[in-house]
């Protein structure tokens, strides 16, 4: 007999992007038995307005933190014993891409990793 998933501890990265806060807010309102955890470095496509009235919510936790760090990540995975991961992280501009493409390029795949 298989044993059905149920997600505990749901990390989600680039939580205070446009897409993924969205994210964010809607499993901290729907998922309260689930524990909620937002990483996002707060880079220049952040927003924390975005994430307010859910920053006190008991099921809600956010760590500043860069997905490209793997000794921060895996510090947060150890702490807040992680089971499921929504990954939403990336540098978007097309401009920028462009612009320092060496960046761009190691912030989306090196991350992913």
């Amino acid at each position: 007999m298989t044993e059905e998933y149920q997600p505990k501890v749901i990390l989600i990265t680039g939580g205070a992007g446009f897409i993924a806060s969205h994210v964010v807010i809607h499993f901290v309102k729907h998922y309260p038995q689930c524990i909620i955890i937002n990483v996002d470095k707060l880079d220049y496509c952040s927003s924390l307005k975005s994430l307010e009235g859910i920053q006190d919510a008991p099921n809600y936790k956010f760590y500043i933190a860069d997905i490209t760090d793997p000794h921060t990540m895996q510090k947060i995975f150890e702490i807040e014993h992680v089971d499921t991961v929504l990954h939403f992280a990336a540098q978007t501009h097309v401009d920028n891409s462009f612009g320092n493409s060496f960046q761009f390029t190691h912030n989306n795949i090196y991350g992913t990793h």
